[in-house]
C-alpha cells in the first residue's frame, strides 16, 4: 500500500477513534468537526482511503463510514514504527511529533544552515518561530536544535534554521565505565556503614546486590537521610533501597543511553553485564564524552 499523507493518516485516525468510541457509522461532518476541517475535504480523502481498503461506507440517512480491519492494522504498524523515532521538544516540553528523517542543507554557509525534517504526528502543534530540539536521533546520532521557518502539513515536513548540531560518538556503555572503580553495597549492609562510604568517597549512591551478585536496587544519600530522620541508622539498607532504577546493558551505545535517560528523566544509569553491575554512567560522563574532555 502506498504511504499515506499526513492528512490521510489524521482523518483515518480520527475515524478509528470516533468509531471505537461511538460504535456506530461515522458521518463525514463528525470527522470534520473533530479535526476542524472542511467537510468536502473529508469526503474526498475518505474516498481515497476507501479505494485503499481502509474504509467501508453505507449510503442513506443512516449511513456513514467505518474503518476496516486493514485500517486498524495500518495504524498499529505505524504506531510501532513511529515509537522508535525521537520526539520533538518545543520550549523544553515533548510534543507528539516524531522526526522520521533529516536532510541537512547549506552546511558550508557560515551565516545560515537549514535542515528539512520529515515528521509524523500532530504537526499542527508546530508553527514558524517555534524553537525546537530533537535527538539524539538513533540513525544519525545527532542532537539538532533550531527555529522553525516553515511548516508543510501536506508533505509532513518542517524546515528549521539550525542553531545547534551535536554528533554523538559511537561508544558503548562498557567503554565508558571501563577501568573505573565501582563501589557496591549488599542488601545486608547497615545504613550507618553505607553513610560512611558515601561521605568518604564523596559519591551520592551505591548499587545494591543480592547474594548472587545481581543488581536489586540502589541506595542514595537521600535514602540515607530519610533513615537518619527516622532514627533508623542501624537498619539494613534493604529497608530503604529504591528498586525503580534505570539500567543499560554493557554493549548499548551512547545514543541509546541518552535516549533512555531522557525517557525516564534520570541523571544516572547502572551498567549491567549478565545481570551484575559493572559501572554507573551519569550526565556528566555523557557531557565529557560529547565534548571529548576525557
Amino acid at each position: 500500500m502506498a504511504e499515506l499523507s499526513f492528512t490521510q493518516r489524521e482523518i483515518l485516525r480520527a475515524l478509528v477513534e470516533l468509531y471505537s468510541k461511538n460504535q456506530k457509522l461515522i458521518k463525514s461532518t463528525e470527522i470534520a468537526e473533530a479535526l476542524g476541517k472542511d467537510d468536502g475535504t473529508i469526503r474526498n480523502i475518505i474516498l481515497n482511503l476507501k479505494s485503499l481498503g481502509l474504509v467501508e461506507s453505507k449510503t442513506g440517512p443512516s449511513g456513514g463510514y467505518k474503518p476496516t480491519s486493514k485500517a486498524y492494522s495500518y495504524l498499529r504498524a505505524l504506531s510501532d514504527i513511529i515509537s522508535t523515532y525521537a520526539k520533538i521538544r518545543k520550549n523544553g516540553e515533548e510534543v507528539n511529533v516524531y522526526v522520521l528523517n533529516v536532510e541537512l542543507m547549506d552546511l558550508t554557509n557560515p551565516y545560515s544552515s537549514k535542515a528539512v525534517l520529515k515528521v509524523a504526528g500532530d504537526i499542527d502543534l508546530l508553527k514558524p518561530g517555534d524553537r525546537i530540539k530533537v535527538g539524539p536521533l538513533p540513525t544519525y546520532r545527532l542532537v539538532l536544535s533550531g527555529i522553525i521557518l516553515l511548516v508543510d502539513a501536506f508533505r509532513s515536513e518542517i524546515v528549521i534554521e539550525v542553531e545547534g548540531l551535536v554528533s554523538i560518538p559511537k561508544v558503548s556503555a562498557k567503554s565508558i565505565v571501563n577501568g573505573r572503580k565501582l563501589l557496591i553495597a549488599s542488601k545486608e549492609h547497615p545504613i550507618n556503614e553505607v553513610a560512611k562510604i558515601l561521605i568518604t568517597e564523596n559519591i551520592r549512591g551505591l548499587p545494591v546486590i543480592d547474594n548472587n551478585g545481581e543488581l536489586i536496587g540502589m541506595i542514595t544519600s537521600a535514602d540515607i537521610l530519610k533513615a537518619f530522620i527516622n532514627n533508623d541508622s542501624n537498619a539494613s539498607i534493604s529497608n530503604y533501597l529504591r528498586t525503580n532504577i534505570v539500567t543499560v546493558l554493557s554493549d548499548e551505545e551512547l545514543v541509546d543511553i541518552i535516549n533512555k535517560m531522557i525517557k525516564h528523566n534520570t541523571g544516572r544509569v547502572i551498567v549491567l553485564n549478565d545481570g551484575k553491575p559493572i559501572g554507573i554512567i551519569t550526565r556528566t560522563d555523557i557531557l565529557q564524552k560529547i565534548a571529548a574532555l576525557d
